[in-house]
């Protein structure tokens, strides 16, 4: 005779009750295992609810302030760098801890130093230029946590790198690369940043992980609202209708809206133990032509047209530069797929979202 238990796993049609010892239908338990696993990592059915506190060098940035608010969101204990105290009021009006400073400077590393301690989750999205001071950021951070247990639990460092990293150009099968395939020499001008990520993801101290960007949409625009919207803004009012960009013909773009890319960056913090030593590529499934993005330019904008100007830095080729890579380790690991429209689908709402941030 089995027991109750044993004729709920085995034969799926019992369920037993202790408080009336009574046995009522109970659904086909391959059919409730199938739907228990089947959106494992929905919001709907596979939540964390844990209070981590999370510290975000950068947070008034583009990425950052996303980041940001995609954390208190989240539900967790947000503090927020910035040197501005007009921000730091706006970020304390988001419910999140300002901390107003030059993270770069002694006296600035001070400030939040007390917070670094003991934060679960550090985020670097500052705009270093260099690979000095993003590795004086991480040396500092290693030498707050130092003396935490060695068995203990690790805080997760989470630093904010670029695609071009991986830029292999455009071309066939033998430029097309992965999450899980070392970096690229194509992009001479941000070799530097193998310096800081290497040692990063290395440290045993920390739970390192490395999410890059990709080209960023959303809101005032980043990249794309300073090198295209802007320009274009320019030649419908002011101009000839003609508004001149950096890029080639083939060039393809990958492509990320602020709000998504926010959403690795806490699945990843949340997840740092699975995550750390790997890097991500914060990107939509699909790249984007730029030639069909200018074209959508032209038609919300009411420019005539555009002419493509070619790279004369290397930071310039950078921006040419066509990643063919789709993007698979965020999903693999965390669950996180992007939700907004692409960046040429969504034209019109993204236009009408830059011209009111120029106001």
């Amino acid at each position: 005779m089995f027991s109750p238990i044993l004729e709920i796993v085995i034969f799926g049609h019992l369920r037993f009750s202790e408080s009336q010892h009574m046995t009522t239908p109970l659904q086909n338990p391959i059919q409730l295992f199938k739907s228990s696993t089947k959106d494992q990592f929905s919001s709907s059915r596979f939540k964390f609810y844990s209070k981590m506190k999370v510290l975000v060098l950068g947070a008034s940035g583009f990425i950052g302030n996303a980041v940001t608010l995609a954390f208190v969101r989240a539900g967790h204990i947000v503090y927020g760098q910035t040197r501005d105290p007009e921000v730091g009021k706006e970020l304390s009006k988001e419910e999140v801890i300002p901390i107003l400073c030059d993270p770069y400077t002694d006296e600035g590393k001070d400030v939040y130093a007390p917070i670094a301690k003991q934060v679960d989750v550090f985020v670097d999205c500052l705009k270093s230029g260099g690979a000095e001071k993003a590795l004086g950021t991480l040396n500092h951070f290693l030498s707050l946590v130092q003396s935490r247990p060695k068995a203990g639990p690790k805080p997760t460092y989470i630093y904010c790198g670029g695609l071009w990293s991986w830029s292999r150009g455009s071309g066939g099968l033998e430029s097309w690369t992965d999450e899980r395939q070392p970096r690229s020499e194509y992009n001479p001008a941000v070799a530097w940043r193998e310096k800081v990520e290497e040692p990063l993801l290395l440290d045993e101290r920390i739970y390192g992980t490395v999410i890059r960007a990709s080209m960023l949409y959303g809101r005032s625009g980043s990249h794309v609202g300073r090198n295209i919207f802007e320009v274009a803004f320019q030649a419908a009012t002011n101009g000839n209708g003609v508004f001149e960009t950096l890029g080639k013909e083939d060039t393809r773009l990958q492509t990320i809206h602020a709000d998504d890319l926010a959403e690795l960056f806490v699945r990843v913090g949340e997840r740092g133990p699975i995550c750390r030593g790997q890097t991500f590529l914060g990107a939509n499934p699909q790249s984007e032509s730029l030639l069909d993005l200018l074209n959508a330019v032209i038609r919300v904008s009411g420019c005539k047209g555009y002419k493509l100007l070619g790279p004369k830095t290397p930071y310039d080729d950078c921006w040419v530069s066509t990643l063919n890579l789709r993007p698979s380790l965020g999903y693999a690991l965390t669950g996180w797929q992007p939700r907004k429209m692409s960046l040429v689908d969504s034209m019109d709402t993204l236009w009408t979202a830059y011209l009111a941030h120029r106001e």
